[in-house]
């Protein structure tokens, strides 16, 4: 059973990785705002030169933390900011949807993109957040960094 949890731990650090990696250059490649910035700009929580910073910036700043994520560096800390960025987005979610859990939304997640109940996008990550706060120092033996580190010293 704990080769198991480890396995999940492990897998789904990786996962929330490439997943920010994968949603940054989607953004990239096609940009759009998304139901979750066009609402709070209609509600006047962001202004214009808001959303227009937070679009322009965030896709380069995710795919980075990604790929920073993927190194294994620092991955204690990394996973539980991971894990904050997950469930930051799934309270954003719940927030748009005004508690209309079957309203379907576009997150913006993975660039202009189809829609989806607003129940899905809150599971996916919370499947992908609370795992991450189980990680430990036990578990940064399978991490790049870790690996690296053991070669370059054995010789």
């Amino acid at each position: 059973m704990k080769k198991i949890a480890l396995f999940l731990v492990i897998s789904d650090y990786y996962l929330a990785s490439l997943l920010l990696v994968w949603a940054g250059t989607s953004k990239l490649s096609n940009p759009g705002v998304g139901d979750l910035l066009e609402t709070l700009f209609n509600r006047n929580i962001l202004t214009l030169d808001q959303l227009v910073l937070v679009s322009r910036w965030y896709p380069p700043l995710e795919i980075c933390f990604g790929v920073f994520a993927l190194t294994g560096l620092f991955s204690t800390i990394t996973a539980r900011l991971m894990g904050s960025l997950y469930l930051f987005f799934t309270l954003l979610i719940f927030f748009v949807s005004e508690g209309y859990l079957l309203l379907p939304i576009n997150c913006g997640c993975f660039g202009e993109g189809g829609q989806s109940p607003a129940y899905l996008l809150m599971i996916r990550n919370t499947i992908l957040a609370l795992p991450l706060f189980f990680f430990s120092k036990s578990h940064r033996n399978w991490t790049l960094a870790s690996f690296f580190y053991r070669h370059s010293h054995r010789s």
